[in-house]
């Protein structure tokens, strides 16, 4: 059986200060003269992932996750001052504090994209990337998710017809789950929420949804609270840039590993950003989003332990 690499406790933990009243907490793994990797985790808003840092070798990777803002233990959990640019940003500042010059950035899904658009506007600072179950932010991937004609909605009809409310329409959507998220109703907020994260745990589970559960219900809160502000309209075009990413990635050692079977991220689009780019694509086939599989590991795996080859010669 594949398995991650032991990654003992944490060379430290602290609280960086990024501005507008925000910290986020960072942790470091590995060896502190090693390769740096930033890990971006998914959600938007599920915090930093500590099994992620046994995908790279910790005797040659110098491992930093951190949480984005207004999730896991970064403070405050506010949705004020908390966009895509201020999430680049963070990286930026954190870059600097550790004094790294140059990194490599690593990510899933939602962390894939994070990597992708600071890549966008700081490629000289990027030294490579492993990014997997890449989400790449165009509308076209918004109604892969939510609209009524997606890929989940065919599988799930049943699910999807208790997520969509009558809705019709993607937006229509996720404008009644942000009113509903954020408004003064309490109960109406924790509901909203239930519904909105029984549907990302049915797209990215399938049939092993009923097995797992978020029991954290401020926890389910924030991170819908947090997802449905993302995919807001004017916060999506900050996302912009990912449209000309693939100018920054001909010259930067890029993989991309994917379920062929993802019902959260398209495959068929990243595929296309592979080939386009001359990029390293590890196709799972048979997989879907979730990454908690031996197989998934070990291409993960695999890509951090190439890269580092690669960077040493």
């Amino acid at each position: 059986m594949t398995q991650r690499y032991v990654v003992n406790d944490p060379i430290r933990s602290f609280h960086l200060a990024v501005g507008e009243g925000h910290q986020i907490h960072v942790e470091e793994y590995g060896d502190i003269n090693g390769q740096p990797v930033i890990v971006c985790h998914g959600g938007p808003g599920s915090g930093l992932c500590r099994e992620s840092a046994g995908y790279f070798n910790p005797k040659r990777y110098r491992i930093i996750l951190f949480s984005q803002r207004g999730c896991g233990e970064s403070t405050p959990l506010a949705l004020t001052h908390n966009s895509p640019s201020y999430l680049v940003d963070d990286i930026a500042r954190l870059i600097d504090h550790l004094a790294i010059g140059q990194c490599i950035l690593a990510g899933g899904s939602w962390g894939a994209t994070l990597a992708l658009l600071y890549t966008s506007q700081f490629p000289h600072k990027v030294k490579g990337l492993v990014l997997w179950a890449s989400f790449l932010a165009s509308q076209n991937d918004l109604d892969w998710l939510y609209g009524p004609l997606s890929a989940g909605a065919q599988f799930y009809p049943e699910q999807y017809q208790k997520f969509q409310r009558g809705q019709s329409d993607t937006q229509q959507i996720l404008n009644e789950y942000l009113v509903d998220l954020t408004g003064q109703d309490e109960l109406q907020q924790h509901k909203a929420a239930q519904r909105w994260h029984a549907w990302d745990r049915q797209l990215t589970l399938g049939a092993l949804a009923g097995r797992y559960h978020l029991d954290n219900v401020e926890c389910i809160l924030q991170q819908a609270k947090l997802m449905n502000h993302y995919f807001s309209p004017e916060i999506m075009l900050q996302l912009k840039p990912l449209e000309e990413v693939s100018e920054q990635l001909k010259t930067i050692p890029t993989w991309f590993i994917h379920g062929r079977h993802d019902l959260v991220c398209r495959f068929a689009a990243v595929q296309k950003l592979a080939k386009n780019t001359g990029a390293q694509l590890y196709v799972l086939d048979g997989l879907g989003h979730c990454g908690a599989n031996e197989v998934y590991v070990e291409a993960i795996r695999r890509a951090a332990d190439l890269l580092a080859c690669k960077l040493s010669h």
